[in-house]
């Protein structure tokens, strides 16, 4: 799949993430790369939400949490190779939602993208579906429910952004049920 995207003509940014594999982080940063592209090739991190966040496309695997977080982060998909079961509902889901394209054959990667960030409109099109598709509040409603449920009040955080950090912060503010 690295080399699939290596093979797009246009330059562009590649954020590899390999998780806790490190044979997999040393074969992709061992792989050449054309001086068009620029490559960063991550193990485990902890900043995969902002990574996401920059992002104009994420090629992955459809699975659960990684879809919720491009969704919620706004951001176009590029579905490769999901597993029947849970993974291939998801791509049904995205598909669906105008979120993103799949690819079916690995050697079609390379063109799919091309197209996608060619084509007037398209990516803007599968981000406004990203982001019509996201439900970033979803664990948030489900615990409200769950208290509501048990009759217990409510701990509901308040996100806001900190202007001193330039991060966001958390507070927590009581709600009765």
């Amino acid at each position: 799949m690295h080399r699939r995207l290596l093979d797009v003509p246009a330059p562009l940014q590649v954020v590899a993430v390999t998780g806790r594999n490190v044979a997999a982080r040393r074969a992709l940063e061992a792989m050449p790369r054309p001086p068009r592209h620029r490559r960063i090739v991550l193990g485990y991190t902890r900043r995969i939400d902002e990574y996401m966040a920059a992002a104009d496309v994420i090629v992955s695997k459809p699975g659960g949490l990684t879809a919720s977080e491009a969704l919620c982060r706004g951001a176009a998909m590029l579905i490769v190779d999901p597993i029947p079961g849970q993974e291939a509902r998801n791509s049904d889901d995205l598909l669906e939602g105008g979120a993103a394209v799949k690819v079916n054959n690995p050697a079609s990667l390379s063109y799919k993208l091309t197209s996608l960030l060619t084509t007037p409109g398209r990516l803007e099109s599968l981000r406004a579906g990203a982001r019509q598709l996201a439900q970033p509040r979803a664990a948030f409603e489900i615990a409200d429910h769950a208290l509501r449920l048990l009759g217990r009040e409510i701990q509901r955080p308040v996100f806001s952004p900190s202007a001193a950090q330039g991060r966001w912060r958390t507070t927590v503010r009581r709600v009765s049920a």
